[in-house]
């Protein structure tokens, strides 16, 4: 199969996930009611630490947090990826799509490229309700179409990690009852505070944790702060998507060769 068939391969069950995420309200109604949730609980419930001397000057203390609202948002796009992964392959959809003449890598391709897809409308969401709410992104449009490319590479590499799993064991009630345990990655990076106020573990765990890196560039580009490198933000989005898009890959032919 040449490169463009591929492509259109990939793009057929890119387009084949967002409709299957938007037909299912158990899958798409989390990824954009929860963040938004948390992100109203903890604008209104902290935030008098903006007074404390190590908070970073912000003008808008919701822009400062939004972009920890976006990060939950790539992690609960790949999540729900993985799920619908892990329901096709319970319900047989995904031994129809192995009949296919199509290269295999494709298929984790695909469901891959929906997952940036899913995350890019996330955050655009995000983004606009929190603005309609006061936010405010003094880096300008630049910044916020580079925190939305961040954040949808960061649900990709997520995506891999919960792809290879649904593949791995085929179980969507496994691959549901995982999601509180990846929240861990969310709450040990700065996703709400500044490194600075995390308790001293937290802090130490912050410093191994890719998201931390991810967190502060957007960080760093909407609120103009000066926090976070962006560069090293895209390095380790891009590494974490990489990664983990090898290893579904990688958990998909070990899936055929014992099949």
């Amino acid at each position: 199969m040449n490169l463009a068939a591929e492509a259109q391969v990939v793009a057929a069950l890119s387009r084949r996930s967002i409709a299957v995420q938007f037909r299912r309200s158990q899958l798409l109604l989390p990824t954009f009611v929860l963040p938004l949730m948390l992100l109203a609980v903890i604008a209104s419930g902290t935030s008098a630490a903006q007074a404390l001397p190590q908070f970073p000057g912000v003008d808008s203390y919701l822009g400062f947090v939004v972009p920890g609202t976006l990060i939950q948002g790539a992690l609960l796009a790949g999540l729900t990826s993985g799920a619908a992964v892990a329901s096709d392959v319970e319900f047989g959809f995904f031994d129809r799509l192995l009949t296919a003449p199509v290269r295999r890598t494709s298929l984790v391709l695909g469901r891959q490229a929906g997952t940036l897809a899913l995350s890019v409308l996330q955050s655009s969401f995000f983004l606009t309700v929190a603005f309609v709410f006061g936010a405010r992104y003094p880096g300008g449009p630049l910044a916020v179409l580079g925190a939305i490319g961040l954040a949808a590479i960061t649900a990709v590499g997520l995506g891999g990690i919960a792809s290879a799993i649904a593949l791995r064991t085929g179980s969507l009630a496994l691959m549901q009852s995982i999601f509180p345990f990846v929240f861990v990655l969310l709450f040990t990076a700065p996703a709400f505070f500044p490194r600075e106020l995390l308790t001293p573990a937290l802090r130490d765990a912050a410093e191994y944790n890719p998201l931390t890196y991810i967190v502060e560039a957007v960080r760093g580009m909407l609120t103009d702060t000066g926090i976070g490198d962006p560069l090293t933000g895209l390095l380790a989005a891009v590494s974490l998507a990489v990664a983990t898009t090898a290893l579904a890959t990688f958990a998909l032919r070990e899936r055929l060769r014992t099949q």
